[in-house]
C-alpha cells in the first residue's frame, strides 16, 4: 500500500481572448494560466487487488461532487492504466477535499485530475521524458487545462488552451483577493452565447506578453465578461467593488463566477478591509500572492 496527502491548486486566467470558432466546434483562444495558492486537498492510497479488478474509490467533503466516472479524477485513473497498459490489479481510493468553488472558473477539478496523474506516473514510475506526448496527449483528453496543472507555471495558451509556453519571467508584484458570490457559470453555456464568426479571427495580443506590466491592462481583457455580466450583474458590481476599493486591476477568471483584484503590496489594509466587505455579504474570498 501507499499513500499521498497531496495539493491540488488552482488558477486564474489573466486575460482571456477568443479569436474565432473551428470547424471541429471548438474555440480557439489566447489566455495566461497563473497559478494561485488557493486549492483543494486531495488523498490517494494505492494498493494491490487480489479479486483480480481495478477499483476506484472517491470520496469528499462536498456532496455536490460526483463520486462517479463522470469526476475527472475517475477518468484520469481509467485513462491512464489505458494509455500505459497496466496489467496488474488495483484498488485506489480518492478522498477529495474541496477548497475551490466549483464551476468558478479557476480550474479545481482539473486541478484535482491533473494531482492524480501526476501521483500515478511517480507510483508506476513512468518515464516523462519518453511519455511526454502521450501525457500531454492523455491529459488533454480530460481538459484542455488540464496539461497546465501539469506544468504549474504561469504560461502564455492559445489553440483549445492545450498549446503553452512558460513564462519564466511572468511574475505579479500583486496581492491577489478571489472573490466567489456562490454562483456557478456553465461554460458550455457561455461558449455558446459567443457570437463569433469562423470566417473571422481575430489577431493575438497576448503572445509577445512575458511579463505583468499595468500600463498594457487593456490587453489583459476577458471576452467573456460581456456575457457573463448581462445575465450575473452580481460579477460586475463585484468587479466595480473591487477597483473602487483599491485594486489595481480587477476581472474575471476563466467563464465565470470567480473575481479577482490586484492590490499593490503596500496596501494590506485596503485589501483586508475590502475582503472583509465580501465576507460580510457571505461570499467566498481567499488571499494568494
Amino acid at each position: 500500500m501507499f499513500s499521498a496527502n497531496l495539493k491540488s491548486y488552482s488558477k486564474i486566467n489573466i486575460g482571456l481572448r477568443i479569436l474565432g470558432k473551428r470547424k471541429d466546434g471548438y474555440h480557439n483562444l489566447e489566455t495566461i494560466f497563473y497559478p494561485v495558492k488557493l486549492h483543494d486537498d486531495v488523498f490517494i492510497k494505492i494498493e494491490s487487488n487480489p479479486e483480480n479488478t481495478n477499483s476506484v474509490i472517491l470520496k469528499s467533503n462536498k456532496s455536490f461532487i460526483p463520486l462517479n466516472i463522470e469526476n475527472l479524477c475517475y477518468k484520469a485513473v481509467v485513462k491512464f492504466f489505458t494509455y500505459f497498459k497496466i496489467k496488474d490489479y488495483y484498488k485506489i481510493t480518492i478522498d477529495i477535499k474541496k477548497m475551490i468553488p466549483v464551476g468558478g472558473g479557476l480550474g479545481g477539478g482539473s486541478s484535482d485530475a491533473a494531482t492524480v496523474l501526476k501521483f500515478l506516473i511517480k507510483f508506476f514510475q513512468i518515464d516523462v521524458d519518453i511519455n511526454k506526448l502521450k501525457i500531454i496527449d492523455l491529459a488533454l483528453s480530460l481538459g484542455s487545462d488540464v496539461p497546465f496543472f501539469l506544468v504549474l507555471k504561469p504560461c502564455y495558451a492559445s489553440g483549445r488552451g492545450e498549446k503553452m509556453k512558460v513564462l519564466n519571467n511572468f511574475r505579479l508584484s500583486y496581492n491577489i483577493l478571489i472573490v466567489n458570490p456562490n454562483l456557478h457559470v456553465s461554460t458550455k453555456w457561455a461558449f455558446e452565447k459567443l457570437s463569433l464568426s469562423r470566417e473571422v479571427e481575430k489577431e493575438s495580443v497576448l503572445n509577445e506578453i512575458n511579463y505583468f506590466d499595468l500600463k498594457l491592462k487593456n490587453h489583459f481583457v476577458n471576452d467573456f465578461e460581456e456575457v457573463v455580466f448581462s445575465k450575473y450583474q452580481t460579477l460586475k458590481q463585484i468587479k466595480d467593488e473591487l477597483l473602487q476599493k483599491g485594486s489595481v486591476y480587477a476581472s474575471m477568471s476563466g467563464s465565470g463566477a470567480t473575481m479577482y483584484g490586484f492590490f499593490e503590496k503596500d496596501k494590506m489594509q485596503s485589501m483586508t478591509e475590502c475582503r472583509e466587505y465580501f465576507n460580510v455579504k457571505k461570499y467566498f474570498t481567499f488571499i494568494s500572492d
